[in-house]
């Protein structure tokens, strides 16, 4: 085990941007994202454990990734013919909940972080990784279109059109208030 955490710990560096992207590009969801990054990265520790020995880290990660996605949206069909995921509540921690005059402000950042989130995931898979990659990995949209396998253009065209549709319906609701 001793000898596990150490070279789990550089593989991890070594992979860890490469395997993120391979993974934002080929979820159907990108609230999956970050369950299928965890799962890769246990099932590649557990690998390691057994004494697994990798020629090629990046090469490994990746294909783990790939049956690790590829088990998550089978495991999510079985569940979702079994049980509605709209009715599911959230069990997660809200966090620290902040005292005096920001309180407001708070609620008033939270549910425009939700509605905005919500307006995310209301377009189509593509639109949701290039948001993913763009905004939250912090890439260029050069290397978006190239992880995509898409036209830079395209994918310029279509998170401004997503993005002018979110402004358009905060800046009707804000007049609207």
């Amino acid at each position: 085990m001793e000898q596990t955490e150490p070279r789990f710990e550089q593989l991890y560096e070594n992979t860890k941007q490469g395997v993120l992207k391979y993974i934002a590009s080929k979820c159907i969801n990108i609230c999956d994202i970050q369950d299928i990054y965890q799962e890769t990265y246990t099932r590649v520790f557990e690998a390691l454990s057994k004494g697994k020995q990798i020629k090629d880290e990046q090469a490994f990660v990746i294909g783990t990734a790939k049956h690790c996605i590829a088990h998550y949206y089978t495991a999510m069909q079985r569940l979702r013919a079994r049980v509605s995921l709209s009715a599911k509540g959230s069990d997660e921690d809200i966090g620290d909940i902040p005292s005096g005059e920001d309180i407001e402000l708070a609620v008033i950042n939270s549910e425009l972080f939700d509605q905005v989130f919500r307006e995310i995931r209301s377009q189509s898979a593509d639109v949701q990784r290039m948001f993913y990659l763009h905004y939250f990995m912090d890439l260029p949209l050069e290397e978006t279109a190239r992880i995509l396998k898409m036209n830079e253009n395209t994918v310029r065209q279509r998170l401004y059109r997503a993005v002018r549709l979110i402004r358009r319906k905060y800046t009707r609701r804000k007049e609207d208030d």
